[in-house]
């Protein structure tokens, strides 16, 4: 969709699908600090006229463009548009605050549990869809987002089973077997 240090033109909703939102790191790992969905702005954050991120369609997505420069312009003749756009961002910023304090303060499996469970919020109430919750990421861009290993997801998703919270569903779904054990267990990491 587009590319870190590219020249901005376009920003996109998301009205279809789901779109990843990255950085790569210098040695070659990235870091994904956004899964947008329905309704969701992606593609706004600039770096000195770039795109500050990368965005790559994660399943079949269907999009809005919107040129920056007219959309801004637009958007300086209509408050309310503007004051919709703020509310936009400052949702995005509560998500990557609340996103920055689980990475900081749960352990692997407690990540991963908070994961699935925001994962499911985000797909029942933007995609009515409901179980078994189908990922569409792999373990390792789930590690990505988490900032862990594969070997910890995959060991994570091993615990999350054998204490019955989740059930895996072929490769790419989960089925959440008790949502508010696996809450609790997401902010208490105890089972």
């Amino acid at each position: 969709m587009f590319q870190a240090g590219d020249p901005m033109g376009y920003f996109y909703k998301v009205t279809k699908g789901i779109a990843l939102i990255f950085r790569s790191l210098q040695d070659g790992r990235r870091q994904i600090v956004g899964v947008h969905s329905i309704g969701d702005l992606c593609g706004y954050l600039e770096k000195d006229a770039t795109y500050n991120f990368s965005g790559v369609a994660l399943t079949d997505v269907e999009a809005c463009s919107f040129h920056r420069r007219r959309f801004d312009d637009l958007v300086a003749r209509n408050p309310d548009l503007g004051s919709a756009l703020a509310n936009d961002m400052s949702d995005k910023l509560k998500r990557a605050a609340e996103h920055m304090a689980v990475l900081g303060q749960l352990k692997s499996t407690e990540r991963v549990a908070y994961f699935l469970l925001q994962l499911a919020e985000v797909y029942n109430r933007k995609m009515a869809q409901s179980e078994p919750l189908q990922l569409h990421l792999t373990r390792e861009q789930i590690a990505d987002h988490l900032g862990l290993r594969l070997e910890t997801v995959s060991r994570s998703f091993t615990v999350l089973k054998n204490n019955r919270l989740i059930g895996l569903v072929g490769s790419d779904a989960v089925a959440i077997l008790d949502r508010r054990r696996l809450a609790e267990f997401a902010r208490l990491g105890t089972v």
